[in-house]
């Protein structure tokens, strides 16, 4: 069954419009697309493999996906975190990191604090053919691997990332060494 997207005003507001997926935006409306950076309890971040058949093919990035008529931004976030890589994230351990207005559409980019070091993935096949758990200070050597898109945008929000990190890294440590 094709995807029902909500189109918004530029505000990110429901219109009361919809398009099917793969229909042109129309002039001055938006539809929004989430992308989600997950880190471990001790710190490390997901990356995910996009399947051979998409744009970007087999490169590497967070969870990412279209917002579906009648969501809102962090509930799309939820369920493409859960359909991707079926981690289940609670509303509180996510948080909007920025959200840009793109031709045709809103990016909205989170960050997700994974309670766990080792969470169990179920990927979706049709979407995700691998994923990893790096070291944040191996995240250069996946650079040239990562979907243009992707690195953008991790490179615009690393501060942030890398802080969150940090942190979890250090919690997770202090609760086990002691």
């Amino acid at each position: 069954m094709p995807e029902l997207w909500d189109l918004r005003d530029e505000y990110q507001r429901p219109t009361g419009k919809t398009i099917y997926r793969g229909e042109p935006v129309p002039p001055g409306y938006w539809h929004i697309v989430v992308s989600i950076w997950t880190l471990t309890a001790d710190g490390r971040l997901l990356l995910t493999q996009r399947h051979p058949d998409k744009h970007f093919a087999l490169c590497w990035e967070g969870t990412a996906g279209s917002v579906l008529a009648g969501e809102s931004s962090l509930e799309g976030a939820l369920r493409e975190l859960r359909e991707e890589t079926g981690l289940r994230a609670v509303a509180s351990e996510i948080r909007l990191l920025s959200s840009d207005r793109k031709e045709g559409f809103f990016l909205d980019d989170y960050l997700y604090l994974c309670p766990e070091r080792e969470p169990l993935l179920s990927l979706q096949p049709e979407e995700v053919v691998d994923a990893r758990f790096i070291p944040i200070g191996e995240i250069g050597e996946w650079m040239d691997r990562l979907a243009d898109p992707a690195r953008s945008r991790y490179l615009r929000d690393r501060g942030e990332i890398e802080a969150a990190t940090a942190a979890c890294a250090e919690k997770w440590r202090a609760a086990h060494d002691g």
